[in-house]
């Protein structure tokens, strides 16, 4: 087992919470596109333009379903980010300084 130093931790901690800052800026944008993709699959008929190409009705919402397979495979990433960064907060012993309290704090939001 690696022991950390706090140092190592505030590091480790702060890269993971940009990741998931990243990760959460994509799954707004992919949620988007999910909900984009519903409202053009249900308001157009036999042919649908979506994302500004014309295609059949099943072809459009069998995109619409990868959209949000690839949704769903950036919350659980997003998951398990979260899951290591409370692992890395527990890590930290005595008293937390400010900046490390608000890392904790920050990724508790998440």
């Amino acid at each position: 087992m690696i022991v950390m130093t706090r140092e190592m931790i505030f590091d480790q901690l702060d890269r993971t919470i940009r990741k998931m800052r990243t990760i959460r800026m994509f799954q707004v944008l992919f949620d988007c596109a999910v909900v984009y993709g519903i409202i053009c699959v249900i308001v157009d008929g036999t042919r649908v333009t979506l994302f500004n190409q014309t295609m059949v009705q099943n072809n459009a919402m069998i995109v619409v379903l990868l959209i949000g397979a690839i949704d769903l495979c950036l919350a659980v990433i997003r998951r398990n980010y979260r899951s290591t960064g409370m692992q890395l907060s527990q890590q930290f012993t005595g008293r937390l300084s400010d900046q490390e309290m608000q890392l904790v704090r920050a990724l508790e939001r998440f």
